[in-house]
């Protein structure tokens, strides 16, 4: 009866450590996928940006050539052109700051999934010397039932 129990929740442990880790593996994917996509989506905004600065830049060196009344608007353009300086420099640091975020969630998949090996050569050594104690204990057992010997 207890060969079954202990048998039956070894196995039963290493089908739940099996799905926990499957369960791991796809939640990893959906992570990085999502991760991907946001990477993408500031890559496009920060092209977005430098493009609008590059137009905004554009327009600032065609409004300076304008007369002394067109002064005021040059000088708000030209203030625009810093702030889209200013906008762009920052989404070329988020995006890094997402890379360095997508490199650290790697990182963490590799250690999780080092880990999830270790565990599962653990469990099979436990079992294997649960099996091993199970032997054991079935030749003690013969060994008492037998009445020549005791």
């Amino acid at each position: 009866m207890a060969t079954a129990t202990g048998g039956d929740v070894m196995v039963r442990m290493l089908q739940e450590f099996r799905e926990l880790q499957e369960e791991s593996k796809e939640q990893f994917t959906r992570t990085e996928t999502a991760l991907r996509t946001v990477h993408m989506k500031c890559r496009v905004l920060f092209r977005k940006a430098q493009r609008m600065a590059d137009r905004v830049h554009v327009l600032s060196e065609q409004v300076s050539a304008f007369s002394q009344q067109v002064s005021a608007f040059s000088q708000q353009v030209s203030a625009f052109d810093e702030e889209m300086n200013e906008f762009r420099d920052n989404m070329g640091e988020l995006t890094t700051h997402v890379s360095t975020l997508t490199q650290e969630v790697y990182g963490i998949k590799t250690a999780q999934t080092r880990m999830f090996g270790q565990m599962g050569r653990m469990v099979h050594h436990l079992a294997d010397a649960q099996s091993s104690d199970r032997k054991r204990i079935d030749v003690l057992e013969e060994r008492m039932d037998d009445p020549g010997e005791n």
